[in-house]
């Protein structure tokens, strides 16, 4: 009784990993509809960084945030680990407020383009705003939402695979706390201050869900594994 029982698990676990999502019927995109999008994408943009650079500098001195973006990223990155804040803890709680409003809806718009329309990348609507830098300030409450459509947009080749993973990866670290899945990302190692190869939990695993989605395996020298 008990094998047959695991087997019925083995069986039904095999079949919901090799089903694939339905398909979906995407509306074509009309050189209007494009204009449109650009417009919508540009001004999501600005709003994206409204508070969110003010936050992360601890500063609203624009001349002081021009000076640091100018510099190598790991300069930046000790600049902010280094600068104290202007802000107070209420000021900095109200201005995170303000900006999770702005990434939620933002979500929610880029969600019902892609759902209606498909993955729109940057060339296809030959804007300098990409897409996915809405995708990377995902809400927690919407992300399992947002990845179960996007792996349908990999599954009917809208979307390229590694922006996908790199996305899962993102939000495994930053919203979870969580190691990658797909080891798309370097990290920044504090106690060295240098770039590193991401951790993965198994590289079994992450080279499974790699190629599950058609990325090349990692190699020795391109992952750390925590274990």
């Amino acid at each position: 009784m008990i094998k047959r029982m695991l087997l019925l698990v083995i069986s039904m676990a095999t079949i919901s990993c090799s089903e694939k999502p339905k398909h979906r019927n995407i509306t074509p995109l009309t050189n209007s509809k494009k204009k449109e999008l650009i417009k919508e994408f540009r001004q999501m943009a600005s709003y994206d960084q409204r508070y969110r650079t003010y936050i992360s500098m601890g500063t609203t001195n624009q001349k002081l945030i021009d000076s640091v973006k100018s510099l190598p990223i790991l300069q930046q990155i000790n600049f902010e680990n280094s600068h104290i804040s202007e802000f107070s803890k209420a000021q900095k709680d109200s201005l995170w407020a303000l900006q999770n409003e702005i990434d939620l809806d933002n979500t929610n718009k880029l969600f019902s383009i892609i759902n209606k329309y498909g993955w729109v990348n940057k060339s296809a609507l030959d804007s300098t705003v990409n897409p996915m830098i809405f995708l990377f300030h995902t809400p927690k409450s919407t992300i399992q939402k947002m990845q179960m459509l996007l792996f349908q947009e990999v599954q009917e080749n809208r979307m390229d695979a590694n922006k996908f993973a790199t996305y899962v990866d993102n939000m495994r670290k930053k919203a979870f706390g969580k190691n990658q899945l797909y080891g798309t990302g370097d990290e920044y190692d504090s106690k060295t201050n240098s770039i590193v190869p991401p951790f993965v939990d198994n590289i079994d695993s992450t080279n499974y869900a790699r190629i599950k989605i058609g990325l090349p395996k990692l190699k020795e020298g391109e992952y750390r594994t925590s274990k």
